[in-house]
């Protein structure tokens, strides 16, 4: 055997057993990574609350019969005031989210309405008139289309609200404390952002218009008084938050069926 000959055969020898002690040993793999969060989707419940800055128009007739109504003479009163005030309220509604991205949802709310006239508007004899809001709502419809976590939509339906004439008739003669729920249509449009998964707010305009305070009033012995209201028209900057519940199985603390 040549010197030659067993340097070749002992590098084999170790060759082999490096392989035959490697096959031994056990395999190790990085460990897969973590699967991605699913994508924020708009579908479901959501409730939550708002703050809206309210104004507008108030138009409202008015009617003075010295005597009964319709007899002796009668003293009419027309008026168009300003309206400004406040509401502060909750909404809640649900969102259906469609291929093509789109998401149409329904959504109701109640609010508490501070908006009064706000001037007096002096007329024929010292007489005013006006409408001012307590209580309000709306059911509306919403159409958006969803860029991500970002919704941009419209919205129209139903207002209702609670009205009060709001005036005086020669220094408060006529009181003026029936109210009327009244409806009429709302129709505006807004944004709203996901800030977290179940965390979203919301800035929106919607107008309304609704028929104003109407009002009979007796002042003893000899003076009648009728107010008929035209028309409440109401601007609404608002601005919310709500709470996505994706599932009824998250909101009570269960795991979804699958069913």
């Amino acid at each position: 055997m040549t010197f030659k000959t067993f340097v070749i055969g002992a590098f084999a020898s170790v060759l082999a057993v490096s392989a035959v002690s490697a096959a031994d040993l056990p395999s190790y793999k990085a460990p897969p990574p973590p699967p991605l969060p699913p994508p924020f989707s708009w579908e479901g419940f959501h409730i939550g609350i708002s703050g809206s800055y309210a104004g507008g128009v108030s138009s409202q007739n008015s009617q003075v019969y010295l005597l009964t109504p319709g007899s002796f003479v009668g003293i009419p009163t027309s008026s168009s005031i300003g309206t400004s005030g406040y509401l502060v309220g909750y909404q809640n509604g649900y969102n259906w989210v469609f291929a093509n991205r789109l998401v149409a949802g329904y959504e109701s709310e109640f609010n508490y309405a501070n908006v009064r006239p706000t001037n007096t508007g002096a007329f024929n004899l010292g007489a005013s008139a006006g409408s001012r809001l307590q209580w309000f709502g709306m059911e509306r419809l919403r159409f958006g289309y969803a860029y991500g976590r970002f919704l941009p939509y419209i919205t129209g339906g139903l207002a209702y609200g609670k009205v009060y004439p709001n005036g005086q008739q020669w220094g408060g003669v006529f009181p003026t404390s029936q109210s009327f729920w009244q409806a009429g249509f709302a129709i505006g449009a807004g944004i709203e952002y996901a800030i977290l998964d179940n965390w979203t707010i919301k800035a929106e305009y919607i107008f309304t218009r609704m028929k104003g305070a109407t009002s009979a009033n007796l002042a003893f012995p000899f003076a009648y008084r009728t107010g008929v209201g035209n028309y409440l028209d109401t601007n609404i900057a608002r601005v919310g938050v709500n709470y996505q519940i994706k599932s009824f199985g998250a909101l009570i603390g269960m795991p979804e069926l699958g069913i």
